[in-house]
């Protein structure tokens, strides 16, 4: 799989995780809040992507899949949870599930396409 691709299997199933978790508790209640969610959520993924996939790349000779992938998609998923912590106001715990349920989502969707198309 290429970066881009791996990219964009992010994004398309992240974005949606996110935004349907935030509607389906009613943490947002306007246009604007979902405007403001979609475009947290893209660029969440767009700034931790590109660090998790060099980040794995550059463990690949000292790490075995497992480990890395765990300990790559552990801190992403931190990361992206102190951005929605913060900017949506959920409250650390909330923003840490909803970026843990959307970047497992995320990375298990990519696993399968993977497969699916080897």
């Amino acid at each position: 799989m290429t970066q881009w691709l791996g990219l964009l299997i992010s994004l398309g199933i992240e974005v949606p995780v996110v935004l349907i978790m935030l509607l389906t508790t009613q943490q947002l209640s306007s246009r604007l809040d979902i405007c403001s969610a979609f475009i947290l959520a893209c660029a969440a993924t767009l700034l931790t992507h590109p660090l998790a996939w060099e980040s794995n790349q550059m463990l690949m000779p000292y790490m075995e899949f497992p480990v890395r992938a765990t300990l790559i998609e552990g801190l992403v998923a931190i990361a992206e949870g102190i951005l929605y912590w913060l900017i949506l106001k959920l409250g650390w715990q909330k923003g840490l599930l909803l970026s843990i349920i959307a970047n497992a989502t995320s990375f298990l969707g990519g696993l399968l396409i993977d497969e699916l198309f080897r």
